[in-house]
């Protein structure tokens, strides 16, 4: 079907489900030991809003690096174009390799780290969840 499967469980007959699914949450104070070993996330307050924040924060996560991804190849590929045209019109490339260092080190940096620190919001719960294959 390709849709992503969570389930929670806090006892000795949850872990198979727990291992199965994509994502398992198991609970940390009322939780077996055997649940918190099959899990890949333990709640460790026991409160299921808390798996609502943990999903919030995961597609903030998964939506943050893909617009950095997104941004990186963006001018990256632009810088190869410009480079590439530029060296086959000019016989030499525009761009010199301190000036790429200068995009890449300097620039890029700040401009992905300001898509990479942004906050979760809680419009990210209205749509639904991403494919596996996405």
């Amino acid at each position: 079907m390709g849709d992503v499967v969570a389930v929670t469980g806090d006892g000795t007959n949850d872990a198979p489900a727990l291992k199965k699914a994509d994502v398992g949450f198991a609970m940390g104070i009322t939780g077996t030991d055997v649940a918190k070993h099959a899990a890949d996330i333990i709640i460790l307050d026991d409160n299921f809003a808390t798996i609502v924040k943990a999903c919030m924060w995961g597609r903030n996560i998964y939506d943050n690096i893909r617009r950095f991804l997104q941004f990186q190849l963006t001018v990256n590929v632009n810088a190869l174009i410009s480079a590439f045209i530029g060296s086959c019109i000019l016989r030499e490339s525009p761009l010199q390799p301190i000036q790429l260092l200068w995009v890449n080190l300097i620039m890029d940096s700040l401009a992905s780290l300001a898509l990479a620190t942004e906050p979760p919001k809680m419009s990210l719960l209205d749509r639904p969840p991403y494919s596996k294959d996405e």
